[in-house]
């Protein structure tokens, strides 16, 4: 197993320099365009001697990409670390007072960009436009051929903004022993998959349609590199099926929207727009364990991974394909320690971040003295070692009979009824309440399913304030529900 990026650069130029590292769907060919290993590490180079052009001493300096995903992008951010800067990737769906918070909170040296955020926000020009860089300014470069380890594996190599529910979003720090220590979490999974299945792991590829900004999508590009697979590159959600379709691919992380999507094709059988697509590796969201069940019993195999970015993407695996399971994260990795303190989730070990940057207070409310992170998840884990979510301590709703109540739990519930959209729950008032999105003339139908639903509910757990939105409930820049 390697252990950084700079040792990974040398096997993309030895060990699979004549692989397909990287497709991508290039708008103006009209087409896909394949990169082998040996051109992707040379274009790493590129851009070490692009920053270099930019400063006498990367080491240290914070470099922000602004953009989609693009091959590019991969490029930026990982020759970022191998020139020992810091890449910070931000949130291209934020708006600007966000944006302008996340730049002027790490004074980038430079700002990576593809122009499209510029062009509904010109402020971004008129704030850092002598900062501003063109995504592809590398290609200009000859590849710098004396790229060295990092002195230091423990420094800060990534900035990962969350976007939190309320409040400014923080600077997760995550350094390279952060990620290589997390890379067990992402490669056994596909070890269960071949033993499971008998299928040929050594020649699948991955679909990767989530943002580079997001954990996962940071660490698989990282971990397929490392095993020398390609990743088929989707830059926007809306090109889904014709990149598939022009991609073969054989994994792919989802989320809610793309699980109901696929699951849809499935049900009206038409599995051939799916490319052969057959592993599907979820996060810790609230996917529908019957949904689960049904692609099962169509021949896809599903892994549910449990992961924050404060612990680098680790946390617990499941590659059961047993009904029973199919509520819960898995097994806890072998990668770090775990407890429960009051319930809540707490992990000690490598891949936990460093802290949150310039913010010693936030990092303090999660990281104790003896280096334990306290996930803010409320969890149980049973006698066969599997660990389930219940819900999240910030969201607990506290009665004055001092009993506490998981939202997540509850919306759950509601969320099993067809009309239903969306909902959250929350205090309204001094009592359980339920926000619903649904079109008007379902809101009885609403009513009714959770009249019923309380009759199977402890007293204190009861719904008793429902309130209905004819609009989709409030986001934030991560697409969680906002609750306030």
């Amino acid at each position: 197993m390697v252990h950084s990026l700079y040792e990974t650069l040398g096997n993309l130029e030895t060990v699979y320099a004549d692989r397909i590292g990287i497709r991508y769907y290039d708008e103006e060919k009209q087409g896909v365009v394949e990169v082998p290993f040996r051109q992707y590490a040379a274009d790493l180079r590129r851009f070490v001697a692009f920053l270099r052009s930019r400063t006498s001493d990367p080491v240290g300096q914070r470099v922000a990409i602004l953009a989609r995903n693009s091959y590019h992008y991969v490029i930026c951010m990982y020759g970022t670390v191998l020139a020992g800067a810091v890449a910070v990737p931000l949130n291209i769906g934020k708006n600007w007072d966000e944006i302008r918070y996340e730049l002027d909170l790490v004074e980038p040296l430079c700002v990576l960009h593809d122009g499209e955020y510029l062009e509904w926000e010109n402020a971004l020009g008129e704030v850092y436009g002598d900062k501003l860089q063109p995504m592809d300014a590398f290609t200009a470069f000859e590849p710098a051929m004396d790229v060295t380890q990092v002195p230091d594996l423990s420094a800060v190599a990534f900035i990962m903004f969350t976007s939190g529910t309320t409040g400014r979003s923080k600077g997760v720090m995550l350094s390279q022993k952060n990620l290589f220590a997390a890379m067990p979490a992402f490669l056994t999974p596909f070890e269960d998959v071949r033993s499971q299945t008998g299928w040929n792991t050594d020649e699948f590829s991955s679909l990767s349609c989530l943002p580079m900004f997001h954990i996962s999508a940071m660490t698989s590009l990282v971990s397929w590199s490392v095993t020398g697979h390609c990743v088929n590159l989707c830059n926007n959600l809306k090109y889904f099926y014709r990149d598939l379709g022009a991609m073969r691919s054989d994994v792919m992380a989802v989320v809610p929207v793309l699980l109901k999507s696929i699951y849809n094709d499935v049900k009206k059988d038409r599995r051939d727009r799916l490319n052969g697509l057959r592993v599907l590796t979820c996060g810790a969201a609230m996917f529908d364990p019957q949904m689960l069940k049904n692609l099962m019993d169509k021949g896809f195999f599903i892994a549910q991974m449990y992961g924050l970015t404060e612990t680098c993407g680790d946390g617990a695996w499941n590659s059961s394909q047993e009904e029973k399971y199919l509520t819960s994260v898995g097994h806890v990795d072998d990668s770090c320690e775990y407890k429960l303190e009051d319930g809540e989730l707490c992990m000690r070990g490598d891949p936990i971040m460093l802290g949150y940057y310039k913010n010693p207070e936030a990092t303090a409310e999660v990281l104790d003295k003896e280096g334990w992170f306290h996930t803010g998840d409320i969890a149980r884990v049973e006698e066969d070692g599997y660990m389930y979510l219940t819900g999240r301590k910030k969201n607990v709703i506290i009665l004055d009979s001092g009993e506490n109540v998981s939202p997540e739990e509850l919306e759950k519930l509601v969320g099993k009824c067809p009309e239903v959209k969306e909902c959250i729950v929350k205090e309204l008032g001094k009592k359980i309440g339920v926000v619903v999105y649904c079109e008007e003339e379902h809101q009885q139908a609403v009513r009714d399913f959770i009249t019923e639903t309380n009759r199977t509910l402890p007293l204190y757990k009861r719904m008793s304030a429902v309130e209905f939105s004819g609009q989709p409930l409030p986001r934030n820049a991560a697409g969680k529900l906002v609750r306030r």
